[in-house]
This record gives structure tokens, C-alpha cells and sequence, in this order.
């Protein structure tokens, strides 16, 4: 099998993946649609595929998360906005089960009101990664991932405090 046919195999695998965080990132306000975002993250990744596949450094799925990750949050700083992590399609039919639609929607304008790492580390998180994934993606140290989830949620408590 040619290094093509190994890439389309892969897109196939993380296609899915891809267009989540392409979804997430086009829709807080970046200049990009979430088309043109999906086809820089594809340049991206086949540009370092080659380098990639000779020397793999962790497993393939979060090297592709952390490619389209960085990609997207590269395009954010770009156009000078704060990013903000909007509902995804699981929130959304976890709200309307659950009747509880304000808290969520609350906690979600909290978590958009932090800083673009700490943003991605939340949304790495609510996408239930494990630590481990976390820390490949984000390139940091497993109990570095432990320890700054516990800050980020004591600082949405923090933030939650003053409301009404």
C-alpha cells in the first residue's frame, strides 16, 4: 500500500474527529469557515504525515487531534478573538433530556470566558479523553493535565460565585 492510500485510510478513520474540532473552532469567530479550517488541518497533516509515519511518537488518532487542534487555535490567534467553546450536538440532546438547559448554558459562557489553553484543555476533557490523550495533544505532562483540570474547575466555581 502506497503512503496515499495509508492517508486516505487514516482521513477515513479520523474524519469525524477532524470536522468536531473544525466545528468547534469555525463557530467562535475565527475568519475561516469550518471548510476552509478542515482543508488547512488536511494540508497540515499530509504535509507531516511522511515525517510522522517514519517515526511515530504516540498513537495516530491524537496526533491527528493535536494537529487539527493546533491548527485551529493557530487560525483563532489570527484573527485576534477569544475563542469560545460552543455546545456540541452531545450537549445539546443531554439539555433537552435533562431540563437543566440554563446550567449548562451557563457553565458553557464560563468556560468562554477563559483562555484559549485552558479552553482546549476543558474541551479535551468534556470530549472525554483520558489524561494521557490530553497530554499527548497538548503536550504536556500527564499529572500537568491532572493538576490543571482541578484548577480550571475551581476556577469556574470561582466564577460561578457571583452569579445570581
Amino acid at each position: 500500500m502506497d503512503i496515499e492510500q495509508q492517508f486516505l485510510e487514516l482521513l477515513d478513520k479520523n474524519r469525524r474527529q477532524i470536522a468536531g474540532v473544525c466545528h468547534y473552532y469555525s463557530s467562535m469567530g475565527t475568519y475561516l469557515s469550518e471548510d476552509d479550517l478542515f482543508q488547512d488541518v488536511l494540508l497540515n497533516l499530509w504535509t507531516s504525515y511522511p515525517k510522522y509515519i517514519k517515526r511515530p511518537r504516540c498513537q495516530t488518532s491524537t496526533w491527528v487531534y493535536r494537529i487539527a487542534l493546533n491548527v485551529c487555535i493557530s487560525h483563532c490567534r489570527k484573527a485576534g478573538k477569544k475563542t469560545q467553546v460552543p455546545l456540541n450536538e452531545q450537549s445539546v440532546e443531554l439539555l433537552e433530556d435533562s431540563g437543566d438547559k440554563e446550567m449548562v448554558s451557563h457553565l458553557y459562557h464560563l468556560i468562554r470566558q477563559l483562555d484559549q489553553e485552558e479552553q482546549a484543555l476543558i474541551y479535551l476533557y468534556i470530549d472525554e479523553k483520558s489524561h494521557k490523550e490530553i497530554a499527548d495533544i497538548m503536550g504536556i505532562s500527564i499529572s500537568n493535565v491532572g493538576t490543571r483540570i482541578q484548577r480550571i474547575k475551581m476556577k469556574l466555581k470561582q466564577m460561578n460565585n457571583g452569579r445570581p
